[in-house]
């Protein structure tokens, strides 16, 4: 196989690059990436390893020959100590390096005589993978076959990158179906439990007080009056969920008035008692950069009153600078916050995975500040830029 002219190497890096750009399937840029190296650098074969932090390892994601090929990150081997270390190593006599693991040529037959490796790094620095070619057709690997791998290895690079935010838009699509389907499920069984529950008690207090009207009119009437103040509650119970779905007061008021009109919902739930303690912000945001926010603090002053059993919740919305800060402080029974957030998504529970969302979501920075016995003060602050 003749080696390519300068010209024809320039002319395959750019066909990458156009394949990079266009290629829907990031397997074949990678599988191309291998291909390219063979003949732009006059190898036998070559092989992309990707970097697997959490099993401590790299595999061979795409090769030119060969089965997938896993080697432990803290092992003995040339394509590890490129993924550890980040320098480019060019051997030309592999067998004599003590980096050099013969094992695979042990396994496969196959005899490795000069070999060049590269480390693959995304835009940020951080090591993906590694690329390695093996085996020139003239002997040992030249500088200008290094200058060429490296930027083969660019090309690998963003490849990579893009599979990780791929995969990262997908759990972000994942998390944020997962909070609309636990809210569609608490909204149902507040449906079911509350307004559902005494409409269907009512029709058949209707229906009961219709034949005892036949005999006793009076005590029919008094049936009548009970069940009409259980509407009037099960109205309550109705608007209150309508209030957490969507507040007509923030649309009108803004974030602040409708953190005025949560206090004075949630005063005296569970013997709590809820105040608006420093309302003064007047800034607005868009539509759903309020929502967001007010989902935050919906959640963390329910969480106080409910789970928290906190007597004293205070909630708080005033600027800061550039900036509008919202804060609910309660003296409630408190949590370990990192084992509570760990332990969320095996739980599949709703709580403080909303407020993360719903803060990520809108661009705002949340924080948590509890301890067990030590009440919790949540604070999200949210941006005007």
């Amino acid at each position: 196989m003749a080696p390519l002219s300068e010209a024809k190497q320039l002319e395959t890096l750019l066909e990458l690059q156009r394949d990079l750009a266009l290629e829907a399937s990031i397997e074949k840029v990678l599988g191309r990436i291998t291909v390219a190296a063979t003949t732009m650098l006059d190898a036998e074969r070559a092989t992309l390893y990707v970097v697997d932090q959490t099993r401590n390892e790299i595999w061979s994601r795409a090769l030119t020959e060969g089965r997938e090929i896993r080697l432990p990150l803290d092992g003995r081997s040339l394509a590890a100590e490129v993924a550890r270390t980040g320098t480019v190593l060019r051997i030309d006599e592999p067998y004599a390096d003590p980096r050099f693991d013969p094992s695979v040529d042990a396994r496969t037959g196959y005899r490795t005589r000069s070999i060049l490796v590269v480390p693959i790094d995304s835009r940020d620095r951080r090591r993906v993978g590694v690329l390695q070619a093996v085996n020139h057709a003239d002997g040992p690997f030249r500088p200008d076959d290094e200058r060429y791998a490296v930027s083969l290895a660019t090309s690998a690079g963003i490849a990579l990158e893009y599979v990780q935010l791929s995969a990262d838009l997908s759990a972000e699509r994942l998390r944020v179906v997962k909070v609309a389907e636990e809210e569609r499920h608490r909204l149902a069984r507040d449906l079911h439990d509350g307004v559902a529950q005494t409409l269907a008690n009512a029709a058949l207090g209707i229906e009961l007080a219709e034949r005892r009207a036949k005999q006793d009119v009076p005590a029919a009437i008094a049936d009548l009056e009970q069940l009409r103040g259980r509407l009037l509650e099960s109205q309550k119970g109705l608007r209150d969920i309508l209030f957490a779905l969507r507040p007509v007061v923030l649309e009108d008021g803004g974030l602040g008035a409708a953190a005025r009109a949560l206090a004075e919902r949630l005063n005296g739930q569970n013997g709590s008692h809820v105040v608006a303690r420093r309302v003064d912000a007047e800034r607005r945001f868009g539509p759903e950069v309020e929502a967001g926010a007010f989902t935050v603090i919906r959640e963390a002053a329910n969480n106080a009153i409910k789970t928290g059993r906190a007597a004293e919740v205070s909630i708080d919305v005033y600027e800061d600078g550039d900036a509008v800060v919202a804060m609910v402080e309660d003296n409630g029974k408190g949590f370990d916050v990192a084992s509570t957030l760990q332990g969320y998504a095996s739980r599949g529970s709703l709580g403080l995975l909303q407020m993360r969302e719903s803060a990520r979501l809108i661009g705002a920075q949340l924080s948590l500040d509890s301890s067990p016995g030590q009440g919790t003060r949540v604070r999200l602050r949210i941006p005007v830029a």
